[in-house]
């Protein structure tokens, strides 16, 4: 009889096996394990994909922008842009993490080339790259109408990100994007709540010293890069030799103060005010210190870290924009 000869199949079932063969699958599933595993075995209020969602836009993609691009992969960080106008050179793979040599001996853009190593490294990455030479003070322009354009390309990009790393060698060319940073922060607070403007994060190195700097983040009240400064940013590159202008470091230096950022963004997106959060000094002001400690399990969130590489000492502070 039918019923016979068919006994039994009527049991079977097919299943979709294709996550378990998928190598981009499998690997972005071992990534976010890794972040995973500090949630499960030793920090049950973190919420990684308060970081990980987060897009990045990357000014800058020499040694700072590919360390601060190494260590968002590792905190899972899949959505970034990088804008750069320069090409990769002989001296950067040694230093700059992303590289080859292949890419310099081509002449390949440094956008181009950071975002696909970066799509190398993480397949599933939404990774953007954008040739382009950010506006400077003090600095020739072709046109008024390619100033303008320059300008208003670069209003986008920061308008359509969560965090501008300024992560660029020389210190004008990280005036107009803090300026842009400060802009989106006037906003109306439904508007703002609806549409958070971006939070301006700045990395910057000396010889044996760096600086990592968040500016203020709507009614957060924060110095930006160049509050300190007695006077306006100029041309700083002029009438220099080659070795002039280039950036002397020291090699371990990028890689700390990269690291430091991305960790100082963790801690912010962890934070119950994320990236309007205050700075208290865990070990000072008793029962507050405490409390702005706990406020983020990753710790407290600082204006500003200075790093000295000559004592291995870190510096914390909380900082005041100027009045004008």
């Amino acid at each position: 009889p039918p019923e016979v000869q068919f006994a039994g199949w009527s049991k079977i079932q097919n299943f979709d096996l294709t996550a378990f063969l998928d190598k981009k699958r499998i690997a972005a599933d071992a990534v976010d394990l890794n972040v995973k595993l500090m949630k499960w075995r030793l920090l049950p209020e973190l919420e990684p994909e308060k970081m990980q969602d987060l897009k990045f836009l990357l000014l800058g993609a020499g040694t700072l922008g590919c360390s601060v691009a190494r260590t968002l992969m590792g905190w899972g960080c899949r959505h970034m842009t990088f804008v750069d106008s320069g090409l990769v050179s002989l001296s950067n793979p040694v230093r700059q993490s992303l590289f080859t040599h292949q890419d310099a001996a081509e002449g390949r853009p440094k956008a181009q080339a950071a975002a696909e190593a970066v799509r190398a490294v993480m397949p599933d990455a939404e990774v953007r790259h954008v040739q382009m030479e950010i506006p400077m003070p003090g600095h020739p322009h072709q046109s008024p109408d390619g100033l303008r354009k320059a300008i208003q390309q670069l209003k986008d990009l920061v308008s359509s990100h969560d965090v501008v790393c300024m992560l660029t060698d020389s210190r004008e060319s990280r005036w107009l994007p803090s300026l842009l940073v400060s802009a989106a922060q006037q906003r109306e607070e439904a508007e703002a709540a609806q549409a958070p403007p971006p939070l301006g994060l700045t990395v910057a190195l000396g010889f044996d010293s760096f600086l990592v700097s968040r500016q203020t983040f709507l009614n957060a009240p924060a110095a930006c890069y160049f509050c300190n400064d007695m006077s306006a940013p100029a041309d700083s590159l002029a009438f220099r030799t080659l070795d002039q202008q280039c950036t002397v470091t020291r090699p371990g230096l990028s890689g700390l103060a990269s690291n430091v950022a991305v960790e100082l963004v963790a801690g912010l997106a962890q934070h119950r005010e994320s990236f309007a959060a205050g700075y208290v000094a865990a070990g000072g002001g008793g029962s507050g210190g405490a409390a702005a400690a706990a406020a983020s399990p990753l710790g407290v969130v600082p204006h500003q870290i200075r790093g000295y590489l000559a004592d291995f000492r870190l510096a914390p502070a909380e900082t005041e924009p100027f009045a004008k």
